[in-house]
This record gives structure tokens, C-alpha cells and sequence, in this order.
């Protein structure tokens, strides 16, 4: 995976019965793109601070994102095309 670390704005959804919200739709240097699948979830703890990681692709590209539940902030953390780098 290509690494990111950048701050994006996300489009989420909260899924009934899961406590947590699903992105949906992320918008990076001025593209949309829609989440069509989202595969690993799990929670990491950084001292007090909550983090959600969800990997997911919009069918071409894969996306890992990180929820902050202290600052509320979603960060593209890593890109792949899947292909070899």
C-alpha cells in the first residue's frame, strides 16, 4: 500500500446493531469515491485516544482509513491499486 497520513472528508453512515459508523463515501484531492465494499474493521487504542481502521475499496482502489473517536477526524492513512509497487 502507498501511505497517505492525510485528513480527508468522509460521508459515513451509522450501520443498526454495529455501534459504529460505515464510511460511505470519501472525497481526497478534490475526488469522490464511493465505497462499494468494506472488508477488514478493528478497533487500536493509543493511550486513551480510540481508533477505527477500515479497509475497503471503491472497486479500483483500496482505501485504509482511521476513525478518531477523540478529535473526529477521518485520515486516509494508505492507497493501493493492488498491483505490485
Amino acid at each position: 500500500m502507498h501511505e497517505v497520513n492525510e485528513v480527508v472528508d468522509v460521508l459515513a453512515v451509522s450501520k443498526k446493531g454495529r455501534g459504529i459508523v460505515v464510511p460511505i463515501l470519501i472525497k481526497w484531492k478534490n475526488r469522490y469515491y464511493k465505497m462499494k465494499e468494506i472488508g477488514l474493521t478493528h478497533p487500536v487504542r493509543e493511550g486513551r485516544v480510540l481508533h477505527h481502521i477500515f479497509e475497503g475499496s471503491d472497486g479500483q482502489l483500496m482505501f485504509r482509513l482511521n476513525y478518531n473517536t477523540e478529535t473526529l477526524q477521518w485520515t486516509l492513512e494508505a492507497t493501493s491499486d493492488g498491483l505490485p509497487q
